[in-house]
């Protein structure tokens, strides 16, 4: 559907590595202008240096998304490049691994901001703009963690849940407006999250999907006006089977997630 990224430019927070940046080269691949957002500039500029060889347009601005400021200020640099951004990819996401009463409350904080206030802002900021021209549109990036509650990583399932629930009220929303919203959960991929995050007990790389995988298959079902999509098969049925059991079973199943090591407690 390469109607739809001709002459647009695409907007990727957390696009410094992992699914960001495979969404990136994805979105310059199917023909759009890309404007790549993270915390780190040396790490983005490295992302776009490869594509801009490709002979694709690229702009960086380096923000942090949990800083309350970021948005806006995202807003303004693109307003001053001149750059009107025509799809909105809400990626970047922070999970910290922990029991909830056993983590610092900044660290709760911090993933509120990023993974809620953030991409609701962005998206409240630049939505309108969209709406206006009858093109574009928003792909949040969600989790299968937002089916059921998970011991191991509380505020990050919450804030995933949050996600899909107001991505699916923004795409009926936006019926008949030639504006599309699409929420994808790809379940485990192989990237630095876990690490990030300190889950010292992540999957096994057998049962994790490449990034690009998870990049291509977001924006097929983002080209084809999805309300979600669930990337990995498997846990395509795990995710789909917590609205079958009590929520409270749902949740106790989810605290094997994730789980320390035995004899190994997760770092505050």
């Amino acid at each position: 559907m390469t109607h739809l990224w001709r002459d647009t430019t695409a907007l990727v927070t957390g696009a410094s590595r992992g699914i960001g940046a495979a969404l990136a080269a994805e979105i310059a691949g199917r023909g759009a202008r890309t404007i790549l957002v993270a915390r780190d500039r040396g790490t983005l500029e490295e992302t776009a240096a490869p594509l801009r060889a490709a002979g694709r347009e690229v702009a960086v601005i380096a923000a942090d998304l949990a800083e309350p400021s970021a948005p806006a200020a995202i807003q303004r640099e693109a307003e001053r490049r001149g750059l009107v951004v025509d799809h909105l990819v809400n990626n970047a996401g922070v999970g910290p691994h922990g029991r909830f009463h056993h983590t610092a409350v900044e660290r709760h904080l911090a993933t509120i901001d990023v993974n809620v206030r953030a991409v609701t802002e962005l998206t409240a900021r630049f939505l309108p703009g969209m709406v206006d021209r009858r093109r574009g549109g928003i792909l949040n990036i969600a989790s299968t963690a937002a089916h059921q509650g998970l011991v191991w990583l509380p505020a990050y399932s919450g804030s995933k849940a949050y996600l899909m629930t107001w991505s699916e009220a923004v795409w009926a929303g936006l019926r008949g407006t030639g504006v599309r919203c699409c929420c994808v959960a790809p379940g485990p991929v192989d990237t630095p999250f876990f690490e990030r995050n300190e889950i010292r007990s992540p999957p096994p790389r057998w049962m994790m999907q490449s990034a690009a995988v998870v990049a291509r298959r977001a924006l097929d079902a983002y080209e084809h006006d999805d309300c979600h999509a669930i990337t990995h098969p498997p846990f395509r049925l795990a995710a789909w089977s917590t609205r079958l059991v009590p929520r409270a079973l749902a949740a106790l199943l989810g605290s094997f997630y994730g789980r320390p090591a035995a004899g190994e407690r997760a770092v505050k």
